[in-house]
């Protein structure tokens, strides 16, 4: 049960994490709904829960470990 409360997150939380989810999927050219876009969020979503906690650094987090998607 740990596990699912560590992932729970409020609305404002989950905005955040979903429209950078969306302008990343955007900027790399792929569809939020496909494999690619899952992976997207998995990462994004252990960004969050690591302390970057706004779309900005969300971001820059995903350009440093994945400087080909930009």
């Amino acid at each position: 049960m740990s596990f699912l409360s560590d992932m729970a997150l409020e609305q404002t939380e989950i905005e955040v994490v979903y429209r950078a989810i969306e302008l990343w999927c955007e900027e790399i050219g792929a569809d939020i709904d496909s494999a690619d876009g899952r992976d997207v969020a998995t990462v994004l979503l252990g960004l969050y829960k690591t302390g970057h906690t706004s779309e900005a650094a969300l971001l820059a987090a995903m350009r440093r470990i994945n400087p080909e998607g930009s």
